[in-house]
C-alpha cells in the first residue's frame, strides 16, 4: 500500500493538485488571484485613460504611438510624479500648472511616437482619466479631463 500511495505522491499530477488547493484555501488574495487590482476593492476609484481627439472621438492610441492607454497612464503618473518631486509636493498636492507641464511633456512623448509611426495625432487631442467610483451595488464613472493640446 506505501509503495502505491508514494508513486501518486510522485506522479506530475500532483503539483497541479496543490497549487489547486493551495488556490482554494487563499481564496481571492494575490498572487492568487490573476485580476490582483480588483482582489480587494476600497474606497478609491478605479480608473482608466481616454485619449480622444478634439472633438471627444476616442482615438486609437496604440496605433497610433504603439503605446497602450495604460502606458499613456503611466507615461503621465510618472511626469507628474517627477514634476512634483522636483518642487516638494506630493502627487495629491499638484497644481493646474505641475498637472499641465506633467501633460505636456507627455503629449511631446506621444506626438513623437506617432511621428516615428507616421501615424501623425490630430491638432487637438485631450486626454481623460475615467474614475469609477463603486457606490453598494453601482458603479459611477467621473470624467477628469488631464488636459487637452
Amino acid at each position: 500500500m506505501w509503495p502505491r500511495i508514494r508513486r501518486v505522491l510522485k506522479h506530475p499530477i500532483m503539483v497541479m493538485v496543490v497549487l489547486t488547493l493551495l488556490c482554494r484555501g487563499v481564496k481571492n488574495a494575490y498572487p492568487f488571484n490573476s485580476f490582483p487590482m480588483y482582489a480587494d476593492p476600497s474606497e478609491y476609484p478605479s480608473n482608466y485613460l481616454v485619449v480622444a481627439d478634439g472633438a471627444g472621438n476616442a482615438l486609437d492610441i496604440k496605433k497610433h504611438t504603439g503605446l497602450s492607454s495604460a502606458k499613456v497612464k503611466k507615461i503621465y503618473t510618472e511626469r507628474l510624479n517627477r514634476t512634483c518631486k522636483k518642487k516638494g509636493l506630493e502627487p495629491e498636492e499638484a497644481t493646474p500648472e505641475i498637472r499641465k507641464e506633467a501633460f505636456a511633456e507627455t503629449m511631446r512623448q506621444l506626438r513623437e511616437a506617432a511621428t516615428k509611426r507616421k501615424r501623425p495625432l490630430p491638432e487637438m487631442v485631450r486626454i481623460t482619466d475615467m474614475l469609477i467610483y463603486q457606490e453598494e451595488t453601482t458603479f459611477r464613472e467621473e470624467p477628469q479631463v488631464l488636459g487637452e493640446g
